[in-house]
């Protein structure tokens, strides 16, 4: 093992090229390396992205010392680089996406740093800007979950295709509900957000599709009598960022149609100890994304439970079972996430 002031300054370099990385993203700069056919110089990108080319210069720099980049040198000693097909495809992934975390890290640190004192404020709502990464997420893992979710559900495609009624909590910009609203066009499919302000972003970007309908929907608060039933219902990424995850869990298994309905949620699925998962870098990325984003999202009043994403496979089986389900989880191919089917 490296020593202590090795892994430090791995961390700590490493974080410093994350920034870059991120700027680089962010100003075209990467986009410009993936769609080139051949290594390109600063001057080269700095013309057709319209940049400062001292800027770009030392960007490149940065990622191509830290072998992000390959870089080659002509025989007047200009540097140019480039990127190989398979990183190129790599980078068409969510990889991509996450790339724009440091920049929401940054944007909101004096926010966090401000809920952590005793007498600070709770926690901080996600932003516009952390709703466009998440969008930008769900861009790379739509056809991925679309799949998972049809494959691991019995019977769930073919009652689509018949038609049935359906519902996301959760919804975000709406991009996985709109392409299953797209695939099914018999069936109804209702968006659902707590957020006015997104249920209006949702509706505007995805009005053009018929069978989508929109309701304001707190999933901590939802009514002990329902007027209205569901054949599935479904969410993503959504149960560990709220203040009561049990609660909500508990609300839900009122709202499936007896004695056939389903409730689908994907979430995040570590071992949920730190212990277990000591030396994954992977992991110990996702409690820093919990302590920037998903604690601070669902840490709305003093009693909330703040579970984070690393709350663990077993917990989430365990919430589920306890509101009345029988759960059924398969893990994903990605490791660190599970589809959990829960039926009557």
């Amino acid at each position: 093992m490296a020593s202590f002031p090795e892994r430090l300054s791995f961390l700590l370099n490493g974080s410093c090229v994350a920034f870059a990385l991120s700027l680089a993203k962010d100003t075209g700069i990467l986009q410009a390396l993936i769609d080139a056919k051949e290594g390109l110089t600063s001057e080269q990108i700095a013309r057709e992205k319209n940049l400062k080319e001292r800027y770009v210069r030392e960007i490149l720099a940065s990622l191509g010392t830290a072998e992000f980049l390959h870089i080659a040198t002509n025989e007047a000693g200009t540097l140019s680089y480039f990127l190989e097909d398979d990183e190129k495809k790599a980078l068409s992934s969510a990889l991509t996406a996450f790339i724009s975390f440091p920049k929401v890290f940054g944007h909101i640190y004096d926010q966090v740093r401000a809920c952590v004192p005793a007498d600070g404020p709770f926690g901080v709502r996600y932003s516009e800007r952390v709703h466009d990464v998440i969008d930008e997420f769900t861009k790379y893992l739509v056809d991925g979950f679309t799949d998972s979710i049809l494959k691991h559900t019995d019977g769930l495609q073919r009652r689509l295709e018949t038609g049935i009624d359906v519902i996301e909590f959760g919804s975000g910009r709406g991009r996985l509900l709109s392409k299953f609203a797209t695939m099914f066009p018999n069936s109804t499919f209702t968006v659902s957000e707590i957020l006015p302000e997104l249920l209006d972003t949702i509706r505007a970007r995805w009005s053009h599709i018929p069978n989508i309908k929109y309701e304001l929907v707190d999933l901590c608060s939802l009514p002990d009598v329902v007027t209205k039933q569901y054949d599935w219902l479904f969410c993503c990424d959504v149960i560990h960022d709220l203040p009561n995850p049990f609660k909500a869990v508990e609300g839900i298994q009122k709202l499936v149609k007896a004695p056939d309905g389903v409730f689908t949620f994907i979430d995040m699925a570590t071992s949920g100890s730190p212990v277990v998962d000591r030396g994954s870098i992977e992991v110990a990325a996702y409690y820093a994304a919990g302590t920037f984003l998903c604690i601070p999202e669902s840490f709305q009043r003093p009693d909330s439970l703040a579970l984070g994403p690393c709350w663990g496979q077993q917990k989430a089986v365990e919430i589920a079972t306890l509101a009345g389900f029988k759960v059924k989880d398969v893990k994903l191919e990605s490791g660190h996430q599970a589809i959990y089917i829960c039926t009557l």
